[in-house]
């Protein structure tokens, strides 16, 4: 019997500012054109290295940069290697190691960007993506094209859910960076984007903290930001457990949609692409009951 493989999708919301051509492709054409790597920790480095405008799919690459002057260690000798061993280490000046590859897929309508975050035993954490696309959208060219992108993982909505009924809540706190309006309903999406804009703002941050006993009891209007809020930027709370304050948070928390497949049976990047129109149908579905 085949051993089953295991893949997990994460996204990224991206929102182009009103003032500009709201025109996702374009945007990640260009980086994809300027060749744009970030660090995203440690040694390693996070690229998009191919896309296609019309399909919207295309692929990031992780690599490692290291020290080729540094000191080396011989497994041999089992200490450090000597100059003999290192005259014989010979990599082109162009060649990285490590190097993993991962799916990612754009829905233009929806301004999601779904991506693999776990595929094929290696795995491309939502905390790197969210990294690579705050330093590529801060080229000055792309600046220029499509003014300041916001770009936030799309939190885990059970989370959210979760904080906003925890028993004995004490304080609640909601943080949106500037939304699209299709990620609000009604009223909310003018007043937001319009506070920020006319004050030359990025954030809204919103609090609301209680001394009863019984703690919070978010209303719809706080519930609806919170859930803008997993989309849009970080939600996150304090409750009473056993008379200790405890903090919760969606920061380390993405949305993941897990499954298994058989490799004879579907090639990977089609079970990719079947995740990540299952993570878009559920994000818009979120949306929709807001």
């Amino acid at each position: 019997m085949s051993r089953l493989s295991k893949i997990e999708v994460s996204a990224i919301n991206l929102r182009i500012p009103a003032e500009k051509e709201r025109n996702y492709s374009s945007l990640l054409e260009q980086i994809f054109k300027k060749r744009v790597a970030v660090k995203v920790y440690g040694d390693s480095f996070v690229a998009i290295t191919q896309y296609d405008q019309k399909s919207g799919l295309g692929v990031f690459s992780k690599y490692s940069e290291i020290d080729i002057d540094g000191d080396w260690f011989d497994l041999e000798d089992f200490g450090p290697a000597g100059p003999d061993k290192i005259d014989e280490v010979s990599i082109p000046e162009t060649l990285r190691p490590n190097l993993s590859a991962f799916y990612f897929e754009l829905d233009e309508e929806s301004h999601v960007l779904s991506f693999e975050s776990y595929s094929e035993s290696k795995g491309l954490s939502a905390r790197s993506v969210e990294k690579y696309f705050k330093g590529a959208l801060s080229d000055m060219a792309v600046q220029r094209d499509f003014g300041h992108v916001e770009a936030d993982i799309v939190k885990s909505f059970g989370e959210v859910e979760r904080i906003i009924n925890l028993p004995n809540l004490k304080e609640l706190k909601i943080v949106i960076r500037r939304p699209n309006p299709d990620d609000i309903s009604g009223d909310l999406a003018s007043i937001i984007e319009e506070r920020l804009r006319e004050q030359n703002g990025e954030e809204y941050e919103e609090v609301t903290r209680s001394k009863d006993e019984d703690g919070l009891k978010p209303n719809d209007r706080t519930k609806k930001l919170a859930f803008v809020g997993a989309e849009n930027g970080e939600v996150s709370g304090k409750s009473i457990v056993n008379g200790v304050q405890v903090p919760h948070t969606t920061k380390e928390k993405p949305e993941k949609i897990v499954d298994t497949y058989n490799k004879d049976e579907v090639d990977t990047r089609t079970m990719f692409r079947r995740l990540a129109s299952r993570m878009v149908t559920a994000i818009k579905q979120r949306r929709a009951a807001k």
